[in-house]
């Protein structure tokens, strides 16, 4: 698994263990996210603080884009890059947002395929959000 790739997709791969894991993930030009699913949480803390990437969530996979307080970019070849000030003047340096969920669900709600009822609370929701045929008073 050498291309880069957008979600959802979830590549799997046969491994001997956590390294060659590891070594794997960041033998790669790429590097904007990661993800790190384990039942040991604190080793997969201690994995993702060493890929090699601009966000690694452990046990999930799309938390770093609700934290918009984080800086977002990738490593290596992978993210648009920062200029000016002071993010123009950290782009010397390498940042990592590592996240953690603190309840891990069986199945990510919003996450394809849709069950028949997830897929009637996403359009409610959106409709409602968004409206549809909805005049906005000005």
């Amino acid at each position: 698994m050498t291309e880069e790739t957008f979600g959802p997709t979830l590549p799997i791969m046969r491994v001997g263990d956590a390294e060659e894991a590891l070594r794997l993930a960041n033998d790669s030009p790429y590097g904007l996210g990661a993800a790190i699913y384990t039942r040991d949480v604190e080793r997969g803390e201690q994995l993702a603080r060493r890929v090699e990437a601009g966000a690694v969530c452990v046990n999930d996979a799309l938390l770093n884009y609700l934290a918009v307080e984080l800086p977002m970019g990738g490593w290596k070849a992978s993210g648009l890059g920062t200029r000016h000030g002071a993010a123009g003047i950290r782009k010397f340096a390498k940042q990592q947002s590592l996240l953690t969920t603190r309840f891990a669900l069986k199945r990510e709600p919003f996450m394809f395929p849709y069950k028949a009822r997830t897929s009637k609370v996403l359009f409610k929701g959106l409709r409602l959000i968004y409206g549809r045929g909805r005049r906005r008073s000005r």
